[in-house]
């Protein structure tokens, strides 16, 4: 772990540098504009979330099943 240290390359992020906002920021680093998105297919039935596909930009797909 990063001993509560922050700075450049820390895992932890100083307080002076966190603002609250309302609006979404992307964290990461940023896609080329010829390259697919990631794809989210969320499957229902009725009001239950039975599961989730994730199709990564590589063209893996995870499956997540969702058990009540």
């Amino acid at each position: 772990m990063d001993a509560g240290q922050s700075g450049a390359g820390s895992l932890v992020v100083s307080g002076t540098r966190v603002r609250v906002s309302g609006e979404a920021v992307r964290v990461g680093p940023v896609r080329p504009p010829d390259e697919p998105a990631p794809k989210i297919e969320v499957v229902r039935n009725g009001d239950a979330v039975q599961t989730i596909q994730v199709v990564c930009t590589c063209g893996e797909r995870i499956c997540i099943r969702c058990d009540y």
